[in-house]
């Protein structure tokens, strides 16, 4: 009876946290800068801090988006679903191999979204996952910069936010980036790295 109940209120508060983002989206307002539309088939790449706005932003795309195993991240993998992303649960730690397959698989038709600072950080420091993930699907990687004008701010890691209400967001896209060999991670990572930590940038 306990892990029913359990189940129940985790049932409830899936469903709250869908409601209560999708009421968001309809009162915040987006700039968006550097790639306008969508890139047809690539890598999308930004902090764990910002999956709420862009998750939000980008719904029913049918975006592959990797999302950690944790407690934590079955909060996220539920409203994801309801926007229209597909869920793939695993992380640098755990079912990290089973996730990159998957992930895999599902870039011959669908874009992918990662945050190639999870699930524990360190936080905005670009892990070479995302660039593995690149090499072997031949997909570019856009990275995703982010900027909030007022949000409330967790103690986590990452400093993970939830906009308010009426909030104003910038969304800046990079160019595409090609990783063809894997003796250039390093010069990736670092030119990567710089764009989405790139301060005053929204200005």
């Amino acid at each position: 009876m306990k892990d029913l109940t359990h189940q129940f209120l985790l049932f409830i508060e899936r469903q709250l946290s869908y409601v209560f983002l999708n009421v968001l989206y309809h009162t915040m307002r987006y700039t968006i800068t550097g790639l306008k539309k969508p890139y047809p088939h690539a890598i999308y790449a930004f902090w764990h801090r910002d999956i709420m706005p862009l998750m939000i932003n980008r719904k029913n795309e049918k975006v592959a988006i990797m999302i950690s195993p944790s407690r934590d991240g079955n909060y996220m993998a539920a409203p994801a679903i309801k926007f229209g992303f597909i869920a793939v649960r695993g992380s640098s730690s755990r079912k990290g191999m089973s996730a990159l397959k998957e992930m895999i698989k599902l870039s011959k038709n669908h874009s992918l979204a990662i945050t190639p600072d999870g699930p524990k950080g360190p936080a905005q420091i670009l892990k070479e996952g995302v660039l593995q993930l690149a090499y072997l699907t031949k997909l570019p990687i856009i990275a995703t910069r982010t900027h909030v004008s007022d949000a409330w701010v967790f103690n986590s890691w990452d400093r993970f936010y939830c906009p308010y209400p009426f909030s104003r967001i910038k969304i800046e896209y990079s160019k595409p980036f090609y990783i063809s060999s894997k003796e250039n991670f390093e010069e990736y990572k670092k030119e990567i790295e710089s764009f989405m930590n790139e301060e005053g940038w929204w200005k």
